[in-house]
């Protein structure tokens, strides 16, 4: 009898037939590449359009624009003032520029009120993008009444809009991010909270990724920080990721201070090297006050964890440098150890010596890229002697790597040498051999000490530690 397959012509094997369907749709098939490929191109494509949105070109009409609103409201008579809407549309994003000496339309209350009426006498709805670009620049300006003035303007017509722009429909849904008062922070918080990258935080909100460098983001990246701190090892490599695309001084001192205090605890100990080399790509050498100043507008807090943080890192660096010093310059691990533990107290150190020792520690990778800048370098090129000077309190200490004693000088003392000194013709410039030793004693006891002077690293009875521990606490205020 004939089969229902041979007269219908049908001859395939349904596992076969099976195990194409499976190889076409596969992960690694040509139709799904293709898919994969368009699917990819309309990503890119709807980026590109929705960025193109807030795209300017005429930066070149502003100053024109600029000027001839300067003079329409000097004139005192509004009703003068005509505007085209391509030149309003300009005017939105020009209300922070100014030249020569003429302020900005921002930092004049009054202009500002007359440029909302022209506005709202001509309003369109892509006036918003500029408007947006102008608020979120200067989120942290200290023109506070101006910014309030602004953002009461835009969040009342984007509450308003009901158009169908994408993009402003976007930032309508999101206008709780755009509060002056904490949208940035409820922004990083929930950005935190969702586990959602710093790093596009811009594509939450649907705005270009060049606006991440704006002033707005920065207290999002600190309340994003501050919502995640405790997963710090494995989010550190993209705060610094963000913080370099968002490239500001104000936010690398806020984060920057942040993480270092952090670290100073054995829990982030590990983290310590590598928050040093951000904290100086980012910050810079604690050494140089300038570039760990206060900034303007820093809170007391802030400005007290800028200090603290300087402080810290100054430490971190100190030991590392002691520990280098009294293993390479000198070897001797009692006078390491000794210094390490008044390494808290060091508000600055220089080391002193020649070419070769100086040499020999930027090839420490522990010290390298901080000798430079806390070495002074004597005239001598292979001189092996050198000194370590530490400032303490009102004092300042030398130990001498040719020598069994240290110095103690007043910093009041005119004759002290400078803890600034660029070049020196060798360490014995350091040394006042008309000083007395800094304590007599006899057998156990101490006889007799001075509030400047030397002291040897010799032991008798009592070891020197113990000595210059004794000294110490009574003329520095220092329990060793």
């Amino acid at each position: 009898m004939t089969t229902v397959n041979e007269i219908l012509n049908f001859h395939f094997s349904p596992a076969q037939l099976k195990q194409a369907a499976q190889n076409y749709f596969s992960s690694t098939s040509k139709l799904t590449r293709e898919l994969n490929s368009g699917t990819e191109k309309l990503i890119q494509l709807t980026e590109k359009i929705g960025e193109r949105q807030y795209k300017f070109s005429g930066e070149n009409l502003i100053p024109g624009v600029f000027r001839k609103f300067k003079a329409a409201t000097q004139i005192g008579n509004n009703s003068t003032i005509i505007f085209e809407r391509r030149e309003l549309r300009t005017l939105a994003y020009a209300i922070s520029y100014s030249e020569h000496k003429i302020p900005s339309i921002f930092s004049e209350e009054n202009e500002l009120e007359v440029l909302f009426s022209l506005f709202n006498e001509n309003w369109k709805d892509s006036y918003l993008l500029g408007l947006i670009d102008c608020y979120l620049r200067n989120w942290q300006t200290q023109n506070r009444a101006s910014f309030e003035k602004l953002g009461k303007f835009i969040l009342s017509k984007l509450n308003t809009y009901e158009g169908t722009r994408a993009v402003l429909k976007s930032l309508k849904t999101n206008i709780r991010f755009f509060g002056s008062k904490n949208g940035d922070v409820t922004l990083g918080s929930e950005l935190a909270f969702k586990n959602q990258s710093i790093k596009k935080s811009t594509k939450y909100l649907t705005l270009p990724d060049n606006w991440f460098s704006y002033a707005y983001f920065s207290k999002v990246i600190v309340a994003y920080y501050e919502k995640i701190k405790s997963k710090l090892p494995s989010i550190i490599d993209e705060l610094e990721i963000a913080l370099n695309g968002h490239n500001n001084s104000i936010t690398n001192k806020r984060i920057v201070s942040k993480i270092i205090i952090q670290c100073n605890t054995n829990e982030f100990q590990m983290l310590q090297d590598k928050v040093k080399s951000i904290a100086f790509n980012f910050v810079g050498d604690p050494a140089n006050v300038v570039k760990w100043s206060v900034f303007e507008g820093a809170t007391e807090t802030e400005i007290s964890e800028l200090k603290q943080a300087r402080n810290i890192l100054n430490q971190w660096i100190t030991r590392k440098f002691i520990t280098v010093f009294f293993e390479k310059c000198i070897n001797d691990p009692r006078r390491k150890k000794f210094w390490l533990k008044l390494s808290k107290e060091i508000m600055r150190f220089r080391i002193v010596g020649s070419s070769m020792i100086k040499s020999m520690l930027l090839n420490d990778n522990r010290i390298s890229e901080y000798v430079s800048a806390r070495f002074c370098k004597t005239n001598s090129y292979s001189d092996r002697n050198s000194a370590l000077m530490l400032v303490i309190k009102n004092y300042l200490f030398i130990e001498f790597s040719d020598s069994g004693a240290f110095y103690a000088y007043k910093l009041s003392n005119p004759h002290t040498p400078s803890i600034e000194i660029t070049s020196i013709n060798s360490t014995s410039e350091l040394k006042n051999s008309s000083m007395k030793q800094l304590v007599y004693r006899s057998g156990r006891y101490i006889t007799q000490t001075y509030d400047e002077g030397r002291l040897s690293h010799h032991d008798g009875n009592l070891n020197w530690e113990d000595v210059f521990a004794d000294w110490i606490k009574k003329y520095v205020g220092i329990n060793v």
